[in-house]
């Protein structure tokens, strides 16, 4: 029959609009199937708002009977007579940390503003589970640990030294690593840009938080961190995006850094 339920982008930020899709026409449970719609998505995973929050799935004494008019669907012709897709930024929507989308997916299904019920026959889909895979990762020398950084959850920056193909950056041992990083986003009160840097990139090598350790089974080297208290950020200050690189504890020219520098989007917790 095909897939009947899906999300776009494949493995998204789900800190990030995504579009949850579903054909009508591959159901298994037919009775939305020669409807025209309007159509709303159902959903309690992975969190059901309760009545009176204003995201509730229906209203009134029958809530069945009259979704919420926030969580009408939209068609989309160009993938189908009856495909039809539901808009939104998960962790906003359902108000979870973006940790909780990706354990527990996305659950929910498909029904007329008057799903029937009550007496009537239930017009729906079944019920449809959508699994949502974090990002995949472009690895280059440097990259995090979950794909999707939170302030307030464990980050792992990953400096991968044996496929660096800088010679002066070969074969580096333990304490010969140094992390330079920093963290760019805005003041929530005045929307003044803000910085957050523990270390000029000159003086990294001499700051023992900035320091790397091995793992002697891999030759990689890591730096774990929470980011809110790593940084010590303000009560105020939005996170955008985190910048890093890695250098030799001792600098003396660019052959003692690798050439990755990459900026990476720190999510909304």
């Amino acid at each position: 029959m095909g897939q009947a339920s899906w999300v776009e982008p494949e493995n998204p930020d789900v800190t990030q609009p995504v579009r949850l899709y579903v054909d009508l026409s591959k159901t298994t449970n037919t009775s939305c199937a020669d409807l025209t719609g309007p159509f709303y998505i159902w959903t309690w995973k992975p969190f059901e708002h309760p009545a009176g929050s204003g995201k509730e799935n229906g209203t009134g004494d029958k809530p069945w009977k009259n979704s919420n008019d926030i969580l009408v669907m939209k068609q989309d012709l160009d993938k189908g007579a009856k495909v039809w897709y539901y808009e939104m930024t998960p962790t906003e929507f359902y108000g979870v940390a973006a940790s909780e989308v990706y354990s527990k997916g996305i659950s929910f299904l498909v029904k007329p503003k008057d799903g029937g019920g009550y007496g009537d026959p239930d017009l729906k889909t079944e019920d449809l589970n959508i699994v949502i895979a974090p990002p995949k990762l472009t690895r280059s020398y440097i990259y995090q640990v979950p794909a999707v950084i939170l302030s307030n959850e464990i980050t792992n920056i990953f400096y991968d030294n044996p496929v660096d193909t800088n010679v002066g950056m070969k074969n580096l041992a333990e304490g010969d690593a140094y992390l330079w990083i920093k963290c760019s986003g805005t003041d929530t009160i005045t929307g003044a840009p803000v910085v957050y840097q523990p270390s000029s990139f000159f003086n990294a090598g001499s700051n023992p938080s900035l320091e790397m350790k091995k793992d002697l089974a891999t030759g990689r080297f890591y730096l774990t961190m929470i980011p809110q208290s790593f940084f010590g950020f303000s009560p105020t200050f939005k996170p955008k995006e985190i910048e890093c690189t890695v250098r030799r504890k001792v600098y003396t020219s660019t052959a003692d850094r690798t050439t990755d520098q990459p900026k990476i989007k720190v999510g909304c917790d």
